[in-house]
């Protein structure tokens, strides 16, 4: 497992880090113009004095701003999600880029009031964070937080690829260039519990570090179904208001960002039961295949509630909005593959005797382009689907182009066709030939 970045030491910064390493958050001082510096630098930034020294800070803040870290981090910082990044401006006159811990998210706010704590990084090196000054806005759990950065690592080899419990996690295909992510509780028509929201997370982050993988497939393990939804162990927690509200805006919007916000193109295999949170699940992938014997539908409203991991959002985005009301308000869950292709929402429905071979050399086929090449591609569409304005979108496009066609190894390629333009055409003629023949 990587360990955390820590700071690079420099001569004017070792103080700083030394300083915090016992418990002391220094802020450095300009003796001539009697300035408050921070980060700490060689020169005054005011005054250009290199008569500089260092005074200890009081410790106490205010918020400034702030932003929550919900998801897309560096792999690294995966197991401190969620988590808050401010700016605080200190008693001493200086905004510092910082974290807020010891602290319940939904009580943070700006001008809110802070003291320094420091979270050791590793032996030599302790990173300052800030806590609520009144404690009765702190969480007893601090100590989790600034575990040294042994038990950290040993806290993320808790969701290392063998403890998987609920999924299964694999690559393959042509230079293992296909990932794939399987829901793995087939007993239980492979329902989505905590344990499988939180495994659905790590594997769909993880898979962003596999530079070679283009495509992930998703699927659901055994005969019965791709995913019928939430697990019914779930619901008698969801009486109390918290703890619903943490299903739907915690575990249920980050499996749906890890997913949509996944780099590769997801290519969802359907089969069987494909239910509630089983087709929102779907919804956010890429492309949608499934066997014709699939069956779909959204039955919350039969329970007086709606689609609560983005049913009711992204079916409108996804087909017809007329054909979306009727699947959310009908609550059926027989419709066919067929009807709901014919509806506009599938890439492609095979008959069961062919699914398997069909599909196949259809993944194989996306996994064997290029991996930058298909992340570009998704990105600039979902921006287009998105809504933004048709410029912006047609810019996007140009960007990605010309990243694409100046990368080292594209150069490389088109290096023999610089030397003699005929090349090109005759490798056009044979691409043509190739086509035609296919």
């Amino acid at each position: 497992m990587a360990q955390k970045p820590v700071p690079v030491m420099q001569p004017w910064t070792k103080d700083f880090w030394t300083g915090a390493k016992e418990g002391k958050l220094l802020v450095q001082h300009c003796q001539d113009c009697q300035a408050n510096i921070f980060f700490p630098k060689k020169v005054c930034p005011e005054c250009w004095s290199q008569n500089l020294t260092w005074i200890t800070s009081s410790g106490r803040a205010k918020v400034y701003s702030f932003t929550q870290m919900l998801d897309m981090v560096e792999p690294v910082f995966w197991e401190d999600l969620p988590y808050v990044i401010a700016f605080v401006d200190m008693e001493e006159g200086i905004r510092m880029t910082t974290r807020i811990v010891n602290c319940r998210m939904e009580d943070i706010c700006i001008g809110m009031d802070l003291e320094v704590v420091f979270q050791p990084l590793n032996d030599e090196v302790a990173m300052p964070c800030f806590q609520p000054a009144d404690p009765s806005l702190r969480l007893a759990a601090f100590s989790a937080e600034t575990d040294s950065a042994e038990d950290a690592a040993a806290g993320a080899l808790a969701m290392a690829p063998i403890s998987y419990q609920t999924i299964r996690y694999e690559t393959g295909g042509e230079n293992d260039a296909i990932c794939f992510i399987t829901l793995n509780r087939p007993d239980k028509f492979n329902a989505i519990n905590r344990q499988m929201a939180k495994e659905l997370i790590h594997a769909f982050r993880r898979v962003r570090e596999e530079a070679v993988v283009g495509v992930v497939v998703l699927a659901g393990a055994g005969e019965k179904a791709f995913c019928t939804g939430g697990d019914l162990e779930i619901f008698p927690s969801l009486a109390e208001h918290q703890s619903s509200l943490n299903w739907l805006a915690h575990e249920g919007l980050d499996v749906q960002r890890a997913i949509s916000g996944c780099e590769k193109v997801v290519v969802c295999k359907i089969h069987g039961h494909c239910l509630a949170g089983g087709l929102e699940i779907a919804l956010a992938c890429d492309l949608l295949y499934a066997r014709e014997s699939a069956r779909f539908g959204t039955t919350e409203i039969n329970m007086g509630v709606l689609p609560g991991w983005g049913g009711t959002a992204r079916l409108p985005r996804s087909m017809p909005v007329f054909r979306a009301r009727e699947i959310i308000f009908s609550g059926r869950k027989d419709y066919t593959a067929r009807e709901i292709y014919d509806m506009g929402l599938l890439t492609r429905v095979f008959p069961d005797s062919e699914f398997e071979a069909a599909f196949e050399k259809t993944v194989a086929n996306i996994a064997a382009k290029k991996p930058v090449a298909l992340r570009m591609g998704k990105e600039i569409m979902a921006r287009s689907v998105d809504g933004c304005d048709m410029e912006t979108a047609l810019a996007l496009e140009r960007n990605a182009i010309q990243w694409l066609t100046y990368a080292p190894d594209t150069q490389a390629m088109l290096e023999p066709f610089k030397a003699d333009p005929s090349q090109l055409t005759r490798q056009q003629k044979k691409d043509s030939m190739a086509s035609d023949q296919s």
